[in-house]
């Protein structure tokens, strides 16, 4: 795939990111047939969910949409309006999740599936978590992108789980607009501007909290469904790059071999391992990757225990996982962490 210009490599986008927009636009009194055809995306588009375009196009379409409607937080306005049906497979799985922080753990491998290149990451400290999003690539996501992306964190944390908590502050890396008050009426939180850093910040005990809703039958069945529309979705990305974010989605449901990650791909072990040689890696160098990089994470970022951090990256038991870690690390967890909190 390329650009825009057609020089170089596209980062893509699902319809379904763009779906709330598009609805408050019609409910609005829009035209949507020609603001979609300004933007280069057809309207029979918005009948295959699958449907994929280039990110740019769904940028610009942010930025006719707050000129049109005269509206610069639109992107945060159009957020607080979002269900977890609207978002398709990754709004089903939050919702079908035991609490917030599993719901996060087991999309944040799924960010593709809406957006390529977006990223969010989770950090515990002490007694708050902080949700950081973003995105690895340059240019990086418009401020449009990003609002809509932290204020969908806010929306969703309000609507999973029986507390109703809310979170303690939203954060955007760019200087405060002169309009900036608008933010906190429209998020209902206190929101710190110039930041460094876009994301979300949230009491622990409400990212631990339980979902009544949870369903542990459905979730490991849309966890499957999720990661086979992974390995399927048309992408620009490297091949590598889909397998370790198949791996990461796959992981919690355990029994995670190369033929488990080829059959996602509709292809033989024996192709994935070519495929992947081409890229001068190999299934086990990015599962080795992951479960090394998560391992960490888990450790001193969750301040997860050892034998949970074992089960989380597919160990048979903790003594493997801690033979691994040393490979890894030079250093047994329980002396990593120890480490890391001096």
């Amino acid at each position: 795939m390329v650009s825009e210009s057609g020089s170089s490599v596209s980062s893509y986008g699902s319809v379904n990111a763009i779906l709330p927009l598009l609805e408050y636009l019609e409910n609005e009194g829009f035209d949507l047939t020609t603001t979609l055809d300004r933007v280069g995306i057809p309207r029979s588009a918005l009948e295959d969910t699958r449907a994929r375009f280039p990110k740019g196009r769904f940028e610009a379409l942010w930025q006719i949409a707050s000129e049109a409607t005269g509206d610069p937080t639109l992107a945060l306005r159009v957020s607080t309006m979002v269900k977890p049906n609207t978002l398709g497979i990754i709004g089903y799985l939050a919702s079908a999740s035991e609490s917030r922080r599993n719901a996060f753990e087991l999309v944040k491998g799924l960010t593709p599936l809406l957006w390529e290149d977006f990223e969010c990451d989770l950090e515990s400290d002490g007694e708050v978590a902080f949700i950081r999003c973003g995105t690895s690539s340059k240019p990086h996501a418009s401020r449009f992108t990003t609002e809509y992306a932290v204020g969908l964190t806010v929306a969703m944390s309000r609507v999973l789980g029986a507390a109703r908590s809310d979170p303690l502050e939203a954060r955007f890396s760019h200087p405060a607009p002169a309009y900036a008050d608008e933010y906190e009426r429209i998020l209902r939180l206190p929101v710190r501007f110039d930041a460094g850093e876009d994301g979300v910040l949230f009491p622990v005990s409400m990212m631990d909290s339980l979902n009544p809703s949870a369903d542990a039958a459905l979730r490991q069945l849309l966890e499957r469904y999720a990661a086979d529309q992974l390995a399927r979705i048309p992408t620009s990305a490297r091949f590598s790059q889909r397998i370790r974010a198949c791996i990461v989605s796959m992981l919690p449901l355990g029994g995670l071999t190369a033929d488990a990650v080829a059959t996602q791909f509709s292809m033989s072990n024996r192709t994935l391992r070519r495929r992947l040689q081409e890229e001068a890696t190999s299934y086990h160098e990015i599962l080795d990757e992951v479960r090394a990089e998560l391992a960490r994470h888990y450790l001193t970022k969750e301040k997860r225990g050892i034998d949970e951090v074992a089960f989380l990256l597919g160990f048979s038991d903790p003594s493997a996982f801690t033979k691994a870690f040393r490979r890894w690390t030079g250093h047994t967890p329980a002396d990593f962490v120890r480490a890391d909190s001096s």
